[in-house]
Formats: C-alpha cells, structure tokens, sequence
C-alpha cells in the first residue's frame, strides 16, 4: 500500500479523483477526509496536510535573546490559532503504520519540500529519504497522471534543505531582533511593548523610508513650459516647446515674444511604423504587477486568487519567476478547450488555423515550474468567483496573445516652426492590432490622430503661451512596485514578498493602499536601527544569505554551514544591540509610549504598566494592579468597575506576557526569577495543565 501526501484538501480530492481507476472511496478521520483508490493493481491512500504541520519553537521556556536553540514542533504548539492542524497530524500519524510506500505530492517548491519533509519525518515517523516525489505544475487529470508514472525517485533535497534553512534563519533574526526590540522599549520605559523586525521586512522597510525621506526633503523647483495653440479642419491642436522644461522665467518670455513674430510653418513630419511584439508568458511578479494595475488587486491577493486557480485546476503553479512555457505542453489542446468559451472562440479559431503554435518567451526561468498558464479545464457557472474569473481572464487573454502576430503601431512627430523655435505635435495609432486583439483591454495606448499635414504649410495659430510648473517629488511605491523593487534587490522570494509587505502594513510601520506611506512609527524604527545597529537592516546582507540559500538548492553548500555562519553573524549584531538597548529603547519609547509619558514616568519612576492580555469577558486590556492597602499585585481588568474579572499571580518574579491563553480564554504568562529561571503559568487557577 502507497501513502500519497497532499499539501491541502481539495489538493488531496483532486489527485485521488484523478488517479483511481473508477471513483475514489472517500473516508474520514479524526474529522479529516482522505481517500483509497487502485491504481494499475496497487493500492493507495491519498491523504491532506492542510499547508505546514510542523513550526519551530525553543527548546526551553526562555523569553530573553540571544535564542538559538530550537526545535521542530507540531504547528498547533509553534503558533496560536493553529489546533486544527493537529488531526492532520494524527490521521498521518496513524496512516503511516498501514503502508509501505510514501509519495510527496506538495507543491514542488521550498515550501512544499519543507511541508512533505516534516510532514514524514515527524509524523509519519519514517526517514524522508525513502518517499518519492510527484512533480507537477498543473492539476488536471492528464498532468497528475503524468506525473504519477514519472515519479522521481525521491524528494528534491536541494529544496528542502534550502527551505530548512530558510525557516531557520528567519526564525533566528524574526524572534531574536524583535525580542531584542521589545526589551529595548521595556528596559527604557517599564513598558511591555511588542515591536518587530525580520530578515527580509527590515530591509524591505528600509528602501520604503528612504523614498519617505526623498520626498519629505524634496524641494520644489520652479520650470516654464511653452505651448502653441493652433487650429486646423475646425479643431484645435497643442505642440509643446522642443525642450520640455525653461528654468529661467526671463528665458520663456524670450521665446513666447519671438515665437509670435512667426512667421509659423509646418517644419518636418516624421512617421514611423513599429512592431510591438507580443507580451511575454506571465511569472509571478509580472502577475501581480499587471492584476494591480488593471483591477487594484494587492501582490497578496493576486497570489491567494492565482493559488485558488491553480487548486481549482484551471490554471498552472503560481508560485513562479519562469517567463517561459514548456517545450511539450500541447498548446493546441488548450487553445482548443479555450475556444469553448465564446469570449476566446474568434481568437482561438484564429490560432487553431495556424500551421505552428509557437509562443514567444521571456528571459528568466525557474528550474521547478513554468510560466503561468490556462490548463484548458473550463470553469462552469459557479466555478469561479468576481475577482477570480477577473484574473482568469487576464491569464487566459495573456496566453492566447503569446502566439499571435506582433502589433504595428504608427507614429507621428509634427515639428512646426515659430520663428527661430521649434514646437512639436505628436501622435500615434495602431494600424494592425495583432495581438492587441486579445489582450489590448489590459494595455495601455493612446489613439492620437492627426490630420494631414504639409511640409511648408502655414499654421493657423490661436494662442502661444508659458505656463509655470513646480518639479514634483518621487512618486511613493505602489505596493506592486514594492514587490518589482523586492525583487530587483534580491529581498525575499516570489512566495514571501506579498506576505513581507502585508506583515508592514500589520506591524503599523506602513499605510495606504495604493500609495504607500511610512508611518512616524516606521520612521522612527528604521531611523534607531541605523544610528545604532545597521546591519540589522542591510539590504546587502540579506541578499548574501538569499544567494546562499539558492547555493544550498544547488548543492554547492549545506544547510548546516550557511545556518552557523548566519548564526555568527546575527550574535555580533545582537552584541552590539545590547551594549546600546537602553538607548535604543529610548529612542524607540518616544514613539511608542510618547515622549512626555515617558519622561513622566522616569521622573515619577512609577511601576511599568504591563498588559498580560485580553479579557475574555469584555475585551478590555488585562493588566497587572495593585491593591492600594496591602501593596499586593493582581491581574485586572482596565474596565473595572464595569468588568470585574481579576487573576491572582505570584507575588515575586518578573512578569512576562506570551500572548497565549489558556482555560477559559485566562492569559499564560512567565514569571522569571531573579535567578533567571522561568517558568510558564496560566492565571486560572483551576488550570491543571503542566506547561
């Protein structure tokens, strides 16, 4: 019997139906569906994980920094709000006894790698090395059988390791420098405040703040321009001064006062004709880039709606920097699945007709998937949500005007003549759509047609005039420019950077959808982390541990050596992080608690306020008191007297809050003791879980 590990549900559906000879038996355990099937006489369970089952955690209780030793945990212990994960892991678990043969079938990327080795070594209990591994881009029927008769002989330890790595050194700099942070701000106010920063998102934070920067020291600069208004078959027309911008006033008065003195002739008509050729196959990021540009959609959500179409079956693998489509995927089938929809029938039939289907390519590739691509499954009424079926559109549309003749598009520079100066009127105009026909509604060109015109005409001019204009600053990121910008310095991946920018906008450091602004928070982040640790937020050192990471997939390094070298380097910076954490914090707590509480609070040296929590009755804060007559401390709630839930706690010992709860929604904390031990407690006190 043959296990076959899904990456999630409907994944697991899709694979079981595509692979049974006949109808999959659907089956459930511990609340999970998976299913049996026969195959060519063999037997197999294909079963889901539901994305990864297993995160790392410290092997100890321990809420300072430097942290390093960790460990892999079930995910439901690693994170809140996770529980569901644990029956995955027990129908995996127990699944695992009854067979002999493992298959991954995760996504066929680091992540995916990662998901079917966890999920194998520690649920399944069994070495990763004996499973073999499907590979697939698409999840149609003919593509997973495919895959299931070229299995590779085992999982791609290239990318597991790498995606090991990855999780690791994340973790290292995630916990540590936002740990770091948080004691920052705690050891210069009293104040538990939580604040975070990462290997990818300082960075990321860092060039965003440089263009808040640009822009708050951008001075305005004064320029002129000079415009010649003129009349030709009843309509008026408006040719610009050659040079676009006149930095001296006096200067645009000269030319507006000998323009007018003409006499003004048509000087010269310049057409030309040039062939646009078709847009490249879609990667990820030109994905995102085109689905804001054209709907508004953010990077993260174009990938959510891109993946729930691949899940779906009606488009290939996401997660890809590929602008090229496999050498033998039959096109014709596709195009001629497509050509059921009547939207696509003119432009399908026309391609059909084609003696060779032959689509252009871009330059990049990616070793694990092609370009993005219509599968030629057909969605029915139903199938498909809004923004879905937007995004379907745009993929499909983009794949049929691969293979279609290239546009030809004219234009037209007019120079007419004023005296001694030289005015231009400029248009343009498709004379053959090619495959603008298709995906034109996607592209953006203007249609400006001019009259006919004659070298030597007179022009009948209405007005000659300078208008003054003000420079302008740089316009802020967009966040699919953050994503091309992520990219082009060689920060994060085409899975993490739309997740890198949502977590921004989560931790307050960034606003604005459409226009991304850097709060004062962010600011002051970035600007702290500068003056006293820089590396912190080095773009340079970030790429150098991504091109690592890509060496590990290579098999050029371990895992192992990059992870000690990043470990190194992340204690150097930490050590140089806690000789300045009082100034750094205070810094910091200018922001986040506010200057004048602050020094109110260091003035008065009043106890920390420290919040443990939410209350599970009303929602207010849970913070920690004390009783005005015995001095004693207690866990309440801020809206006493309207909320009267209150915990007792230890009346020794450092209280640290872990955002975590327990019985009836009470808070867990850590009571460290002078002598640095710590131990982890929930506040109910009916609580008879050991921690």
């Amino acid at each position: 019997m043959i296990l076959v590990i899904a990456e999630k549900p409907n994944v697991a559906r899709k694979i079981a139906g595509a692979l049974a000879e006949g109808k999959p038996i659907k089956k459930t355990l511990f609340g999970v569906p998976y299913y049996e099937l026969f195959r060519d006489g063999k037997r197999l369970i294909v079963a889901p994980a539901v994305g990864h089952l297993y995160g790392l955690a410290p092997k100890q209780d321990f809420y300072g920094y430097p942290i390093f030793d960790i460990e892999w945990v079930p995910v439901y212990i690693a994170e809140k709000g996770k529980e569901y994960a644990k029956d995955y892991i027990k129908l995996l678990s127990v699944l695992a006894k009854r067979v002999k043969e493992f298959v991954v079938a995760c996504d066929y990327d680091t992540e995916g790698e990662v998901i079917g080795y966890t999920a194998l070594k520690y649920a399944c209990g069994v070495d990763p090395g004996i499973a073999k591994r499907m590979k697939f881009s698409a999840l149609t029927k003919r593509d997973l059988i495919k895959a299931w008769y070229n299995l590779e002989p085992t999982i791609n330890f290239g990318m597991a390791n790498a995606g090991i790595a990855r999780h690791i050194l994340d973790w290292y700099w995630g916990v540590n420098l936002s740990r770091a942070l948080t004691h920052a701000i705690k050891k210069a106010s009293g104040r538990w405040i939580v604040l975070s920063t990462g290997r990818v998102q300082g960075p990321t934070l860092k060039f965003l703040v440089e263009r808040e920067r640009e822009i708050q020291n951008f001075v305005p600069k004064p320029y002129w321009i000079i415009k010649l208004v003129f009349e030709k078959n009843g309509k008026k027309f408006t040719a610009t001064y050659e040079k676009d911008k006149i930095w001296d006033e006096n200067e645009a008065k000269r030319i507006v006062l000998e323009a007018k003195k003409g006499p003004v002739r048509v000087a010269d008509i310049d057409v030309k004709r040039q062939k646009r050729n078709p847009p490249v196959p879609f990667d990820l990021g030109t994905l995102q880039r085109e689905a804001y540009s054209a709907f508004g959609f953010s990077p993260k959500k174009t990938l959510d709606l891109a993946q729930s179409l691949y899940e779906k079956g009606f488009s290939s693998y996401p997660r890809t920097e590929s602008q090229k489509l496999p050498k033998n995927l039959n096109f014709r089938y596709i195009i001629q699945n497509i050509a059921k929809m009547p939207e696509y029938r003119p432009y399908a039939h026309l391609l059909l007709g084609m003696p060779e289907l032959k689509p252009v390519e871009g330059k990049k590739d990616d070793p694990a998937h092609p370009a993005i691509y219509p599968t030629g499954e057909i969605p029915r009424p139903g199938d498909l949500t809004k923004d879905e079926a937007k995004l379907y559109d745009m993929i499909v549309r983009r794949f049929l005007a691969l293979f279609m003749e290239s546009a030809i598009r004219e234009s037209v520079k007019v120079t007419i003549r004023a005296g001694p100066h030289r005015f231009i009127l400029s248009g343009g105009r498709t004379v053959r759509e090619g495959w603008l026909s298709v995906y034109g509604k996607y592209v953006k060109f203007e249609e400006v047609t001019l009259p006919t015109f004659l070298v030597g005409e007179r022009v009948k001019v209405l007005q000659i005039k300078r208008e003054k204009k003000k420079t302008k600053p740089p316009a802020r990121y967009s966040p699919a420019a953050v994503i091309k910008k992520m990219e082009d310095l060689g920060l994060g991946t085409k899975a993490t950077r739309a997740q890198i920018l949502e977590t921004l906008y989560q931790r307050g450091y960034i606003e604005g959808k459409k226009s991304i602004k850097v709060t004062p928070l962010g600011m002051k982040v970035i600007e702290t982390l500068e003056k006293y640790v820089p590396e912190i937020i080095s773009v340079e050192l970030t790429r150098e541990f991504e091109e690592k990471m890509n060496l590990i997939m290579q098999g050029k390094l371990t895992k192992e050596e990059v992870i000690e070298e990043a470990k190194a380097r992340l204690m150097k910076i930490l050590e140089e992080f806690k000789k300045r954490e009082l100034e750094i914090g205070m810094e910091l707590a200018k922001i986040v608690v506010g200057e004048s509480k602050l020094k109110e609070g260091l003035k008065k040296e009043e106890k920390p306020l420290i919040v443990v929590g939410k209350c599970p009755k009303c929602g207010g804060d849970l913070v920690v008191k004390y009783n005005k007559k015995t001095g004693k401390r207690f866990v309440g709630c801020s809206n006493w007297p309207k909320c009267d839930v209150t915990y007792p706690i230890l009346q020794r010992g450092e209280i640290i809050p872990t955002g975590k709860t327990c019985c009836n929604g009470a808070p867990v904390v850590i009571i460290r003791e002078e002598d640095g031990y710590e131990r982890e407690i929930c506040l109910d006190i009916s609580c008879k879980k050991k921690f």
